[in-house]
């Protein structure tokens, strides 16, 4: 049993979602920022949000997409500062948590962006229409 595809995302607003999250990672910390922030969001940042926005597209809700791929960039910062710095990785743990902001906003920033379908086209408060008999 599959449930019903609520939420579709193109490219262009995963992609735009993806530049600004790194945008807005790498200003406050310049240029070492934007590096790392473009390597960590292309090796593992991106595909966890794609993975997190495939198993949410049941899911109408945009505060819980937005939800998901935050946890996905907390996921993303956890285990790049843990590859770089090694087991001194928690005396950074504002970068994971600026990693989860950064991408919670790069979400949000695309919900308008993002196509939502109703059930088979029924919009609420108006009467389904009447089955065709032959």
């Amino acid at each position: 049993m599959s449930r019903p595809v609520r939420v579709t995302f193109g490219p262009g607003a995963f992609l735009a979602g993806a530049f600004l999250t790194v945008l807005v990672f790498g200003f406050p910390l310049g240029f070492p920022g934007y590096l790392y922030g473009t390597l960590s969001a292309l090796l593992l940042g991106m595909p966890l949000a794609l993975a997190a926005g495939v198993c949410m597209r049941p899911v109408r809700n945009q505060l819980l997409h937005v939800l998901a791929v935050s946890a996905a960039g907390l996921v993303t910062g956890m285990l790049t500062l843990m590859f770089i710095t090694g087991s001194h990785w928690p005396a950074m743990w504002g970068t994971v948590l600026w990693t989860g902001l950064c991408a919670a906003l790069g979400r949000a920033a695309v919900s308008g962006l993002v196509t939502i379908h109703d059930a088979a086209g029924h919009q609420p408060g108006v009467p389904a229409p009447a089955p065709l008999e032959p």
